[in-house]
């Protein structure tokens, strides 16, 4: 078993030169808009490499190379919006995980001017990994494009929208993992009255450490995966379906495939590891979220589970 996951993970690495992509095009009302006319044109526009270090402010559009910006596009809240892959090929190839963010220009400023400096990006969309001891699946890989809502709670105002695929083929060692990033500008209307967050920078987010960024998927092959980041706003993924938790676990089963799902987004929050008490009188059944950064519902589990901290974001019964 182990042999095959070696040489699973020498021919991802021979493949890695030629399957790179981009996000060229934004989905606004069902169609395609024109490559680079919302999107932000990143630096691998042409040679399509992903960026590698999240200690760089590339790590926050990847645009450091280039100096055009571009046009503003209108969207209402609560609508549904996406982006569009490019490469070779043009899909998600790689396995990994996927996350977007959101961040609110300043009042007075132009979002075609806005660098997006600063803890003002909140998350309102991933797809997440499934892993259970004996197989890992990533229901991102080969997706030609990717689409989500807009939260119907989001303020109006000029956004940028920040997708990330974070391939995870090469990502055993600090520095492996690939971040495929782009951001558009975007105008949001009809907007309700919502408080985004929890609130990150890009660089600061991440610092390459993180169990879902620095990790083997080969051998052994992970029991869970937690999502990179704070966890999806709002909790009940207004606009859309409620998001299942973005750290998973399952029972170990004794197939050796699984079959892809379409599952996407999450919830990530935890600062206890308790099982007592409750700030709303009932319980959480097993893998349900029981605390956590932000986290305001029950913090205790139903017997025979407890309260097991995961990171700051997202404590789960188990």
């Amino acid at each position: 078993m182990k042999s095959l996951s070696v040489l699973a993970a020498v021919l991802t690495l021979a493949a890695k030169g030629s399957a790179h992509y981009t996000w060229p095009q934004l989905i606004v009302g069902g169609s395609n808009t024109t490559a680079w006319q919302y999107v932000r044109e990143t630096n691998n526009w042409q040679d399509l490499n992903p960026m590698v270090d999240v200690t760089s402010t590339d790590v926050r559009c990847y645009t450091s190379l280039e100096s055009g910006t571009s046009s503003t596009a209108t969207v209402a809240a609560g609508s549904t919006v996406g982006f569009t892959v490019d490469g070779n090929p043009s899909n998600l190839y790689h396995p990994g995980v996927l996350n977007v963010y959101m961040a609110k220009a300043p009042s007075g400023t132009d979002v075609a001017s806005w660098d997006g400096s600063g803890s003002v990006w909140f998350k309102i969309y991933e797809i997440s990994a499934i892993a259970n001891g004996v197989t890992i699946t990533f229901p991102a890989t080969g997706l030609s494009e990717i689409q989500f809502t807009i939260p119907s709670a989001l303020p109006s105002g000029q956004y940028l929208i920040r997708t990330e695929h974070i391939a995870l083929h090469v990502a055993s060692s600090y520095g492996g993992a690939q971040f495929y990033i782009a951001c558009a500008q975007v105008q949001v209307t009809n907007g309700g009255t919502g408080t985004p967050g929890p609130l990150v920078a890009f660089p600061g987010a991440y610092t390459g450490y993180e169990p879902g960024i620095l990790i083997d998927i080969y051998y052994p092959i992970p029991t869970n995966y937690t999502q990179p980041g704070p966890p999806v706003w709002p909790a009940s993924g207004s606009g859309g379906a409620a998001p299942p938790t973005s750290t998973i676990t399952t029972s170990q089963v004794t197939s050796t495939t699984t079959s892809k799902v379409t599952s996407t987004t999450t919830k990530a929050t935890s600062t206890t590891s308790s099982s007592t008490g409750s700030s709303t009188g009932t319980t959480v059944p097993e893998y349900g979220q029981c605390g956590g950064q932000g986290y305001t519902g029950s913090t205790a589990c139903a017997s025979p589970f407890t309260c097991k901290l995961t990171n700051q974001y997202y404590s789960q019964c188990l």
